[in-house]
């Protein structure tokens, strides 16, 4: 209880980093208004606050939910505003709504964050033993390249090692035509 209302005392330096509530105190705290507080969380948080909440209170969010919220995540999430939180989480709960996210965003997405999607895909249809395989490192960072047909090139070479049919990603004019 004491270390949430500490994280309730916000100066300036804790509202200029954007260092909320300690969600993690407050799921510790069970109580029906702590719960309804995360769950709100939900609806306007950041990416960074709403992977707090899949990982410290999972029993208050639908598969369903987790779902849309990690694909969301995927969507936009930054270097900065809970990327490798995301990550992390995907890591464990890959279902195909948000493996088809991490696909799309093999193309979409800026070449930083594509190369550590291309990782975990490659983790995910198991070719990798970790997260980030180093012995496969040099592939990765081939996505990092804003030449879309250098990225096309790329995108197919990775769907052929991990035996996925990428004609069904380019069939997708979101992937075909940006």
């Amino acid at each position: 209880m004491s270390r949430f209302i500490e994280s309730m005392k916000i100066d300036y330096e804790k509202w200029h980093d954007g260092i909320g509530y300690d969600i993690e105190a407050l799921a510790i705290l069970n109580t029906p208004k702590a719960r309804s507080t995360i769950l709100t969380s939900l609806l306007g948080g950041n990416n960074e606050v709403n992977m707090a909440v899949l990982r410290f209170a999972p029993e208050l969010v639908s598969n369903q939910s987790k779902t849309r919220v990690i694909v969301e995540a995927l969507k936009s999430a930054s270097f900065f505003d809970g990327f490798s939180l995301t990550l992390n989480m995907v890591r464990g709960y890959h279902p195909k709504e948000v493996v088809s996210e991490l696909f799309h965003g093999l193309i979409s997405r800026e070449g930083g964050v594509a190369v550590h999607f291309a990782a975990m895909l490659f983790y995910i249809y198991g070719k990798a033993e970790t997260v980030f395989d180093e012995e496969h490192r040099d592939f990765f960072l081939k996505f990092n390249t804003s030449n879309l047909s250098d990225r096309n090139i790329v995108f197919q070479e990775l769907c052929d090692k991990i035996d996925v049919d990428y004609s069904e990603y380019f069939k997708d004019n979101s992937i075909n035509n940006k």
